[in-house]
């Protein structure tokens, strides 16, 4: 993968005043780069989407030409806004930056900056001769789906501009698609999409030539790199996403230079990112199988048939074991659906284990069938999803649940997030009270106020670990998550099976800046020594 010649188009730098920035200064982000192994990057700078665009353009060139390190590595991108139309002399600059080819890329940030997409018109039709590249960071969404109905109207209306929606994740995925599917000089950045098989869904969709490669938040390191390494399309649309896309609609030619990236001790990591199965003991801690449509666009609903495809990526990634709740289980009947999952997965054993979901609203029928749920073995512990199914985690109702994983020593994985359902803190009386039972909180508590809850809670108790996937909700630094839990404390999952892509979160862990021993136990130790206590 360090010979793909990888071209982020997420880069920034800067002093940030509202929304932080990862890299100071240009020589943070290259520093960034060569750990990675990314050649080139785009770049904006965060005083022209949190001060001025025209001030934070100006800066952007002037340290890019004052450092000579930063020369065909990082390329500016030039932050606009409805205004620049107005302000005396910046359409102007920008004609002059852009007619020159200095700056070929143009960036819109419209919840910072405050506008609708819709109102960049003018200033795009002085600068569409020229053909620029217009990136949106999706996350800048303040009106919702009609910032997407802008979105296509300006792409009709300006067919020689290319737009990339940038950093979008599962919520909202399908205003991406249709965008897509309306306009087909729209196009989608890969740095946010962890879900399962969207790459390929992409490529067989739309074509390789619409998607682009991009690292997302500093946080995720090679969450993306290792997404694309893995993912199942030729090698030849593997080089259009990870640098031929861009540098076509740049006008640009690929780099002279190949960035090795890396460091010795992460060997994990380098078989990870070059395509290749990790050597090394993998248990899947977070998993889910079977049919899904609250907003997830996937392309399979039979649980033998995502299994056999599931069991195909573990193979590629070097995973051994996914432990999974089911889809009918969690959103429908969650009797049937924990024996349906059972009985569709008999023939994977040696692949799959399962949790029970434990939904209160069907306790007078779950209760009486425990025992025999974990009579084969084939179920480890229990599953709670308080804010899907609306009833809080602290709630009494989920006492038989709590009290038969403390007398059987069971880990009980809950979706854990940082609001009024299940935030870590609601777990601590719990927790006391069931000392026998594990206590995994799913996602680490979500975003940055239930991660900090999380530590809390598992600092406080030896019975609470912390469950990897879906972490790049918060940009709080794993390195010091670990400096403050322990790596004995954090068990690997990913989410997949059903919905997260494997590939995607086990390269977020591996790509973390910390030695690959310290990371074995995260990845199957610590859940085997929790399967051991409870003799499943």
């Amino acid at each position: 993968m360090n010979t793909l010649g990888l071209f982020d188009l997420n880069g920034d730098f800067g002093r940030a005043a509202i929304q932080p920035s990862a890299f100071a200064d240009p020589r943070a982000l290259l520093a960034h780069m060569d750990y990675l192994g990314i050649e080139r990057s785009l770049v904006t700078h965060v005083a022209g989407r949190e001060l001025n665009p025209t001030v934070g353009n100006r800066m952007l060139v002037e340290s890019l030409v004052a450092d000579p390190a930063t020369a065909g590595r990082l390329l500016p991108v030039f932050t606009i806004t409805p205004a620049t139309f107005y302000e005396q002399g910046a359409m102007a600059f920008l004609r002059q930056q852009v007619g020159d080819r200095t700056v070929r890329s143009l960036a819109a940030f419209p919840g910072t900056c405050r506008h609708p997409l819709s109102h960049l018109e003018p200033v795009l039709a002085e600068l569409a001769p020229f053909r620029p590249l217009l990136l949106w960071n999706t996350m800048e969404n303040p009106n919702g789906e009609l910032d997407f109905r802008d979105l296509q109207a300006l792409a009709a209306k300006f067919p020689d501009v290319s737009f990339i929606c940038q950093k979008k994740m599962w919520p909202g995925f399908g205003s991406v698609l249709d965008a897509m599917r309306r306009c087909p000089n729209i196009h989608v950045d890969l740095s946010w999409l962890h879900m399962r098989r969207t790459i390929e869904f992409l490529v067989r969709h739309f074509g390789a030539e619409r998607v682009f490669f991009g690292t997302g938040c500093k946080t995720h390191y090679g969450a993306a790199i290792a997404a694309l390494a893995h993912a199942e399309v030729t090698d030849a649309d593997r080089q259009k996403i990870a640098h031929g896309n861009l540098e076509r609609l740049l006008g640009i030619e690929p780099a002279a230079f190949v960035t090795a990236g890396g460091r010795p001790d992460k060997p994990l990591w380098e078989a990870l990112r070059s395509g290749r199965p990790v050597d090394a003991e993998i248990m899947d801690a977070h998993g889910h199988i079977g049919a899904t449509t609250p907003g997830w666009y996937l392309t399979g609903s039979e649980i033998a048939e995502t299994a056999r495809d599931t069991i195909r990526h573990m193979d590629r990634l070097g995973i051994r074991k996914i432990f999974i709740s089911s889809s009918g289980a969690l959103f429908g009947d969650a009797l049937e659906g924990s024996r349906e999952a059972e009985r569709e997965l008999t023939p994977f054993r040696d692949r799959f284990s399962g949790y029970v979901a434990f939904n209160p609203r069907f306790a007078d029928r779950l209760v009486s069938a425990l025992d025999d749920l974990f009579a084969s073995g084939f179920n480890i512990g229990f599953k709670i999803l308080a804010s899907y199914w609306k009833i809080k985690v602290d709630d009494p109702v989920y006492e038989p649940a709590l009290r038969y994983a403390d007398e059987h020593r069971l880990p009980i994985l809950y979706h854990t997030w940082d609001d009024r359902w299940n935030s870590p803190r609601f777990l601590t009386e719990i927790v006391k009270s069931h000392p026998h039972a594990t206590f995994l909180l799913g996602h680490s508590g979500g975003g940055t106020a239930g991660r900090i809850e999380a530590i809390t809670l598992a600092r406080q108790f030896s019975n609470v670990y912390l469950e990897f996937c879906g972490s790049f909700t918060t940009d709080y630094p794993w390195p010091e998550t670990f400096e403050q839990v322990g790596f004995d404390r954090v068990v690997f999952g990913s989410d997949g099976g059903g919905a997260h892509d494997q590939a995607w979160e086990l390269g977020h862990l591996l790509s973390q800046p910390v030695p690959d021993d310290c990371l074995r136990p995260v990845l199957a130790a610590n859940i085997e020594k929790i399967l051991v206590r409870a003799a499943v």
